[in-house]
């Protein structure tokens, strides 16, 4: 991984635990190593989030795609079951965060228009509610 690519995903990883700040006394950045990239309290229970970082829309395409896998570099490219609770897709060129559900799925398109206008802490309060009666 580039040194570039690496500034990319660790400002994104940043972004979002600042975001997450504003709901949680308690906001932890993981190891490059770890399967998640941040960890979180809310209402006394943990949650591990999976930062997926993009500077801007790849090419010949109209909306945000993200890829749910781990790197490239890794032998076995999906996550356990359990390991992330929740994906934090950020656009850097919007500054914007989109948070989803972790699921099975390997990738998630998300529309221009909802990443630039995606208000990311009433989204993530929304997945919080949604985790916490599912769970």
């Amino acid at each position: 991984m580039s040194r570039t690519t690496e500034r990319v995903g660790r400002s994104g990883e940043y972004f979002v635990a600042s975001l997450l700040s504003q709901i949680s006394d308690t906001v932890l950045m993981v190891p490059h190593s770890a399967e998640a990239d941040v960890l979180f309290q809310y209402n006394n229970t943990l949650y591990k989030v999976q930062v997926k970082t993009k500077t801007k829309i790849e090419k010949h395409r109209a909306n945000w795609r993200f890829d749910m896998r781990r790197g490239s570099h890794t032998k076995n490219r999906s996550y356990e079951n359990g390991a992330i609770d929740i994906f934090a897709f950020v656009s850097l060129e919007h500054m914007n965060v989109v948070f989803r559900k972790a699921d099975d799925t390997n990738s998630v398109t998300i529309k221009d228009e909802e990443m630039q206008n995606n208000n990311p802490i009433d989204n993530i309060l929304d997945i919080l509610d949604k985790v916490h009666y599912t769970a």
